[in-house]
């Protein structure tokens, strides 16, 4: 089954801004009309998880911190909890024992609690401003199709992330494709909107008329 005339558009449109990005997409497109590939749909994950990530570099912005995630964020609370046990504590262990470990769990979770009450919404935050960024001048989008949309955009994130690191299982490719479609879409429509095809069209009529072709 052959690419669509919108994926090979898009790959174009991403082409004029960053050939970076239009290479991850491109190979991603690739890979996913392999039928006889039946590990395709991780890999595809992997280049829409790489696209989305790196989509802030198309309006200026730098992309989020690479590893800034509730795993990684986690660890250190894991450690120090490790720690403790290891030291061969437990629930009976006497509190004046166990004070300076326990202190150090306590820390490392705090700091954890606050990041999680800080990040999502500054994760929000910063994807609305980039989406908004993509839609250039022109009137507003009414804000509950837009919060949709910037809501679309994060389930699409996390759910490559997900098929990309195998945590799901029994992938379903109509909701894989659900996903990227929408993507697609929304990048298309803000890359290359239809008055700009159109002017583009025109200048190639020009040219032909200049050229006596």
């Amino acid at each position: 089954m052959p690419r669509t005339a919108d994926q090979n558009e898009l790959v174009a449109s991403l082409a004029r801004r960053s050939e970076r990005l239009a290479g991850i997409y491109d190979a991603g497109l690739c890979v996913l009309y392999q039928e006889d590939n039946h590990g395709r749909l991780p890999l595809v994950a992997h280049s829409m998880r790489e696209l989305i990530e790196k989509c802030p570099t198309l309006t200026g912005r730098q992309p989020a911190t690479q590893g800034d995630n509730m795993k990684n964020r986690f660890q250190p609370v894991k450690q120090a909890y490790l720690r403790l046990k290891g030291q061969g504590f437990t629930e009976a262990s006497p509190l004046d024992a166990v004070e300076g470990a326990v202190r150090e769990v306590m820390g490392k979770l705090d700091r954890f609690l606050e990041w999680m009450e800080e990040n999502p919404p500054q994760l929000e935050k910063r994807t609305a401003q980039m989406l908004g960024d993509l839609s250039g001048p022109g009137p507003a989008v009414p804000i509950d199709i837009f919060n949709d949309i910037v809501a679309r955009w994060l389930a699409a994130d996390q759910y490559f992330k997900d098929v990309a690191h195998h945590q799901r299982n029994n992938v379903n490719d109509a909701e894989f494709v659900t996903h990227m479609t929408f993507i697609e879409t929304f990048l298309l429509q803000r890359l290359q909107p239809r008055a700009i095809a159109d002017q583009d069209a025109i200048d190639a009529l020009i040219s032909e008329a200049e050229h006596g072709q």
